[in-house]
């Protein structure tokens, strides 16, 4: 004797039999198809069979009731419902399928009917031009793109037409084969049978034809914009070229070449200016010496004032230098110079030794000049000891291809030389 759910019970008094309807049917995706199963109870006691669809076909069949009990020599008939989805994940064919009972008392006593379900065929197929509107001037190119969303596969021929006859086509490959849930692409050359040098762009629909055997053509609709041979900018950029020759030619005929003219007649007249200025300055300074009146000249030419009663005197100094002054200065003309377009700030400073103390002459930024002039009507005043500095404010930053800044000041002025220091008596 065997012990099931807390019942004794004869394993050979436990069984059942389980008979379908119909061994073989069909049904469309997206539809719907039953058949049912007869079970009778061929043991002694009361049992509970448990029924399932097996097999492929188990993800989309229902069956109606699951659990049935019947006492023994008992019969009960269940519904199997087969509702297959649309999709092309369920291909057109014979799919098996098996319903297997079995019986809560005892599993050896479980069984499996055997059937089979035709699975019906659709079609639905899709075609696209990529892009919709191909350019070109001479040819142009697309692609048509077959999508296969039924569940058998697809054999299409491909034809190209136009309605005004303008066109010439070739179609690669010139057929397509697309397994059901995939895509499959053909290349369509374009040529325009006329062609134009210039002018606005010409549109010119076609069509492009997929044959199916048994199912209506599809026609998708596609257009070639064609332009000119020449690009539309050419024309206005030729103009602008040509004018832009003549603004060229006229500014150097009465601008450019003038001017070049003049600076090197200039050039060429500067070695003899600078010996007479030279000379003049020998002059004013011969005249002092001899004169030996410190104010002699109260308003001394390129110079400016002379308070101090010296003589001409000027010199350049480099950036970042401690020029100390011998006697006394009167600065009245200041050149800064920048000619490699170092970057940063700079100062020219006034330094008091006695007094360690230093004032701040100007500070400029190198970026905003190359050669910048200043002239004083009150000119600055470095007396006896002090010094002269020229130095950054911030770092600086050297010009293109150079490894140290450049800049430099010249100043003009005068120099009142020392007076020799007594001997001691």
């Amino acid at each position: 004797m065997a012990v099931a759910n807390g019942h004794r019970y004869d394993p050979v008094a436990v069984g059942a039999i389980a008979t379908l309807g119909i061994k073989a049917t069909t049904v469309e995706p997206g539809g719907e198809a039953t058949c049912e199963i007869r079970i009778r109870n061929s043991g002694s006691v009361v049992d509970q069979f448990t029924l399932e669809v097996l097999g492929e076909s188990a993800a989309w069949a229902l069956v109606e009731p699951a659990q049935v009990s019947l006492f023994p020599g008992a019969e009960s008939v269940a519904r199997i419902r087969f509702k297959p989805p649309k999709s092309p994940s369920i291909p057109a064919r014979a799919v098996p399928f098996a319903v297997r009972v079995k019986s809560r008392e005892d599993a050896k006593a479980s069984m499996v009917e055997e059937g089979v379900i035709e699975v019906g065929a659709f079609h639905e197929t899709t075609a696209e031009i990529i892009p919709r509107t191909a350019k070109g001037a001479a040819r142009a190119r697309a692609q048509l793109a077959l999508d296969n969303r039924g569940n058998v596969r697809i054999n299409a021929r491909l034809t190209a037409t136009d309605p005004d006859r303008k066109l010439n086509f070739a179609i690669t490959p010139p057929g397509l084969v697309a397994e059901p849930g995939t895509a499959s692409f053909a290349q369509i050359r374009l040529t325009p049978r006329q062609r134009f040098f210039t002018g606005p762009p010409k549109t010119l629909p076609y069509k492009v034809f997929v044959h199916q055997d048994g199912q209506p053509p599809i026609a998708v609709d596609g257009t070639v914009q064609q332009t000119g041979l020449l690009p539309t900018w050419l024309v206005p950029a030729l103009i602008g070229l040509v004018a832009l020759a003549l603004v060229l030619a006229v500014l150097w005929f009465l601008v450019l070449k003038p001017t070049i003219a003049s600076t090197a007649k200039d050039a060429v007249n500067s070695p003899v200016s600078a010996a007479k200025a030279a000379a003049a300055q020998a002059n004013l300074a011969a005249q002092l010496a001899a004169a030996n009146k410190p104010g002699g000249i109260a308003t001394g030419g390129a110079a400016g004032q002379n308070p101090l009663g010296g003589l001409p005197n000027s010199d350049r100094i480099g950036l970042n230098t401690d020029y100390p002054v011998q006697g006394g200065t009167t600065i009245s003309d200041l050149i800064f110079e920048n000619p490699n377009g170092d970057s940063g700030s700079i100062k020219l400073q006034r330094f008091d030794p006695k007094t360690n103390t230093t004032t701040d002459l100007l500070t400029l930024r190198l970026e905003n000049f190359r050669d910048l002039d200043f002239h004083f009507v009150s000119p600055i005043i470095i007396t006896q000891d002090q010094h002269l500095k020229f130095v950054a404010a911030s770092a600086c930053q050297p010009g293109a291809g150079q490894t140290g800044c450049t800049a430099s000041v010249t100043y003009s002025g005068y120099q009142k030389p020392l007076q020799p220091t007594p001997s001691p008596s």
